[in-house]
């Protein structure tokens, strides 16, 4: 097709051909989203043959220094989110350094043979939403165009690899001096209240040069706001919500995480925050990290888990349900109005030394060694957010919606990344993810 009347002539062909007596309006759209589809394949192939005009310039400056003069034109092919689209652009030689160069395909960023970028953007997205297999059916139901297992893998993972080069750019910038000086001149409102919440899920990988497969521990942290208050009674309703969240993850021992935790929250400005809250389970990682980078920050052990050690010694306080219950909730009463110390002797009587694995004395132990992050109604009052629902669900959205899905094993790198996509895709920077990736895609 070379001009707009044969474009007309066509789509009016096809739709005599193909849309003759629909016998319902389901059948109508799907017929007219096949036509649409089919034109904006053939307009973007003649777009792409028209944007450098019947004429070319018969040389051109070379990347070499030299002169790459004009061959002929060629044809390339472009998968596109309105499938396959051939077009015909000028090629030139540089006989001083044998280089070949299309300069409309370097101008818009174009690979001939694969994907486009919008296409990588939206296969990418599905990539991190829902499992490869499942994916390139859903994809293919609603965009008309087919895609590979593979080819939605693939996506996923560059779009991951982008994070990487992300953070590590941020990781290079929170550990320049300069850069550090520059963020506390120019930053004019840094954040009042920050929050910072960090947690670690299960991820079966694929075990190289064993038998079999392993798990390992996938972090996940998160820098957000909150709005509201925690209620007044431990079983009040919680009205407290996080807001303008950035999540992060990796598949990394803690030393490494440490860095990526530094740079992410020199990213949100955590090091110039006038507070700075972290919200942790009680795992040592954590806490030797916020140690290591933000010795200032207010550390509280998340509310709900800590009640999580009271139920089990319940169970073994107590004969029936009636009692349990009450023990529970008065033991609960007691950790909420900061009587760490009638907490820790209500545990400590129900510990039997003998017993191996004894929930009370593992209650014992953990509200002795983090009683220093349990000053509840101190945090209250301060309207801190003292619950780690925010972490939580990451760790489920990323760790177990994605990644834990039903027969997968993950190698490392792979993991990772999709990880990494996901994460940026929860915390809503798909889009400038996806800029920085066209970007690198020019810059290739």
């Amino acid at each position: 097709m070379k001009d707009s009347t044969e474009v007309v002539e066509g789509l009016t062909a096809v739709m005599r051909e193909e849309m003759s007596a629909p016998e319902s309006l389901s059948e109508m759209e799907r017929k007219l989203k096949q036509a649409l589809v089919w034109l904006g394949r053939l307009v973007l192939g003649v777009w792409l043959g028209l944007l450098e005009g019947r004429y070319v310039a018969l040389k051109i400056d070379c990347r070499c220094g030299g002169e790459a003069r004009f061959r002929y034109r060629r044809e390339g092919k472009l998968y596109t989110i309105f499938g396959a689209v051939r077009y015909r652009r000028a090629y030139y030689g540089c006989e001083q350094c044998h280089h070949g160069t299309y300069p409309l395909d370097e101008r818009l960023g174009l690979r001939p043979n694969e994907i486009s970028a919008e296409l990588e953007r939206l296969a990418g997205l599905v990539g991190v939403k829902m499992a490869f297999g499942q994916g390139s059916a859903v994809f293919e139901e609603l965009t008309l165009v087919h895609l590979s297992d593979h080819s939605l893998d693939k996506a996923a993972q560059a779009y991951g690899k982008e994070v990487e080069r992300q953070e590590v750019q941020w990781q290079n910038e929170a550990q320049d001096m300069d850069k550090q000086l520059e963020s506390k001149r120019e930053v004019c409102h840094p954040p009042r209240r920050l929050y910072g919440s960090m947690d670690g899920g299960r991820v079966h990988l694929r075990s190289e040069g064993e038998p079999a497969s392993a798990w390992r521990e996938l972090k996940v942290g998160a820098w957000f706001e909150a709005r509201g208050r925690p209620p007044v009674t431990p079983d009040g309703e919680w009205t407290i919500r996080a807001e303008n969240v950035s999540y992060y993850t990796d598949i990394c021992d803690a030393d490494t995480f440490s860095h990526l935790v530094w740079a992410t929250g020199f990213q949100r400005h955590a090091q110039l925050a006038h507070e700075l809250v972290i919200l942790g389970d009680g795992s040592r990682w954590i806490w030797d990290i916020v140690a290591e980078h933000f010795p200032s920050a207010v550390q509280i052990v998340d509310w709900f888990h800590a009640c999580q050690y009271l139920a089990p010694v319940a169970q073994v306080a107590c004969h029936t349900e009636e009692e349990r219950v009450a023990w529970d909730e008065q033991v609960k009463t007691d950790l909420w109005e900061g009587r760490l110390d009638e907490v820790i002797a209500a545990c400590q009587q129900q510990v039997k030394p003998r017993r191996q694995d004894d929930p009370a004395h593992k209650a014992v132990t953990y509200f002795t060694n983090n009683r220093q992050r349990m000053n509840y109604p101190v945090y209250r009052a301060n309207g801190y957010h003292i619950g780690s629902g925010t972490i939580e669900s990451a760790i489920k959205q990323i760790g177990a919606q994605r990644m834990k899905i039903a027969g997968a094993r993950w190698n490392l790198d792979p993991a990772r990344r999709v990880a990494k996509a996901r994460a940026v895709f929860l915390s809503g920077d798909w889009n400038q993810i996806a800029e920085q990736r066209a970007l690198s895609l020019r810059a290739a």
